[in-house]
């Protein structure tokens, strides 16, 4: 038979306990009990001992009936919520940390803790996010408080790829879903009528013609602005065709790099000094942990940050560490062997990222020499592409003379 006091709020909650009762007048310490509203479960006699089950809350007033009868009673306790609580009624502690708690898991469920961006590829994350915090939405901000209409209008304002967006959340992440416009495919320039011209005055050593009709021949010269390949031509009949040229045409050319060297150059060299600033990020709310000002006037500042987990999930808490390095300006005095070489290493530079599409077939270098620096003057011989577009109709948005009105060129 199952009591209500059998029953988890009354068991694990409220709490009963067990006792067992001895004594010549046991039937007088149970009708005495009865009559006064207090009633004693699960009785059974074993012996002359009474054993039976009783709620928390009745305790003092058994234990005060059982005096009065001289009644040997043995009281156990079962385990409970009230009982606990008032085993440990006076360690303010723990009712000021289940209420702290309480409060923390009722504002972590009622703001951002996370945002996710779905549906994205043009426009990145980072680019998203910037627009949320124009409309004061990110990590720690009261859900409440979001306008969703109003933000979702400033994400498709902010950027011409995103066709929709909207947001929702669920619990403390909110989700931003964008949808991006078809982007129109990049219309290729290949059917605009063209020359090819020559960009530097060279001989020509190569050409190969996909279109157009060629005028320069192989080991011919031409000249800065002269046409190689012919985007008119004229058949038998007199009729005009226009094509847009297309050709790869390489020739020898000659081209003067000029490299300068100071005789004096200031360096940036660390000194070894760090200075660290730890903060502590929580809801986008820095508190200081250390209290380091930077002391340098020069430097420089490394930033990083280490977020905090839970469970393998991110909490929007998060240590930042700030690193100053102390640098220092050196003056320095280069001799002549120092300065060649820094030409040396200007001349390579430049060959590794403007003439490695080219043949180097020559290279003649002068050095000068100046009270405060050193000059070198790289005449080079080059082979390379040589041929460059040029449109035939040099305006397409002419607009209409009226008379009266002042022409522009």
């Amino acid at each position: 038979m199952n009591y209500p006091e059998k029953s988890f709020f009354e068991r694990s909650i409220r709490g009963l306990f067990h006792g067992t009762a001895k004594g010549s007048a046991l039937y007088k310490f149970i009708n005495s009990l009865k009559t006064d509203g207090i009633l004693l479960k699960e009785q059974r006699m074993k012996g002359d001992t009474l054993h039976f089950t009783a709620k928390r809350g009745d305790r003092k007033y058994i234990k005060h009936k059982a005096e009065e009868l001289s009644i040997e009673l043995v009281l156990e306790e079962e385990p409970s919520l009230a009982s606990w609580l008032f085993r440990y009624r006076k360690r303010f502690g723990i009712p000021i940390g289940i209420v702290l708690g309480a409060v923390l898991l009722i504002y972590c469920s009622n703001v951002v803790m996370v945002i996710d961006i779905e549906g994205n590829n043009a426009v990145s994350d980072k680019e998203i996010l910037s627009a949320l915090e124009e409309c004061s939405v990110r990590k720690g901000t009261f859900i409440g408080d979001i306008d969703f209409y109003r933000t979702e209008l400033h994400i498709r304002s902010c950027f011409d790829e995103i066709a929709w967006a909207g947001m929702r959340h669920t619990g403390n992440r909110l989700v931003v879903e964008v949808m991006e416009s078809n982007q129109k495919p990049e219309m290729l320039n290949d059917r605009v009528p063209c020359h090819i011209v020559a960009d530097k005055t060279a001989q020509i050593t190569h050409t190969s013609v996909s279109a157009g009709q060629l005028v320069k021949k192989e080991g011919e010269a031409v000249k800065k602005g002269e046409v190689i390949v012919n985007g008119i031509w004229a058949d038998e009949h007199g009729h005009l065709n226009f094509y847009h040229s297309a050709a790869s045409v390489k020739g020898i050319y000659e081209e003067d790099v000029t490299f300068f060297c100071p005789s004096q150059k200031t360096e940036r060299v660390s000194s070894g000094n760090i200075t660290e600033e730890k903060t502590l990020d929580i809801f986008s709310f820095k508190i200081p942990i250390t209290f380091n000002d930077n002391p340098y006037d020069e430097y420089n500042v490394k930033t990083e940050s280490t977020p905090l987990t839970l469970f393998g999930k991110k909490l929007p808490i998060s240590l930042d560490r700030r690193l100053y390095v102390e640098y220092n300006s050196v003056e320095t005095v280069l001799d002549k062997d120092d300065m060649k070489r820094e030409l040396d290493k200007q001349m390579q530079l430049y060959e590794e990222n403007f003439l490695s599409d080219c043949r180097i077939i020559k290279r003649k270098c002068s050095t000068t020499e100046k009270e405060t620096a050193m000059v070198m003057t790289v005449s080079y011989v080059l082979e390379g592409e040589i041929g460059t577009e040029k449109d035939l109709f040099l305006r397409d948005n002419r607009k209409p003379y009226v008379a009266g009105s002042k022409k522009t060129d």
